[in-house]
């Protein structure tokens, strides 16, 4: 098969998830990984945020203006 360690991989989680954290403990995060990690985060949901918050104020404004 093609995509034979992805399957592997969804099927024995508990396998992925030790192989993963001990991943993670080998490589421990650099000076500068956190503020990286905050400044992608908001710019993914920032727009998402502005959108929903965008659109819930165009519903108020024609409920309760126009």
């Amino acid at each position: 098969m093609f995509f034979q360690k992805k399957i592997n991989r969804v099927i024995d989680e508990k396998k992925s998830e030790e192989k993963l954290k001990e991943t993670l403990e080998n490589t421990p995060l650099e000076k500068k990984d956190l503020p990286a990690m905050i400044i992608a985060a908001l710019l993914v949901l920032l727009p998402a945020v502005i959108v929903v918050g965008g659109l819930f104020m165009l519903i108020a404004y024609l409920f309760f203006v126009h």
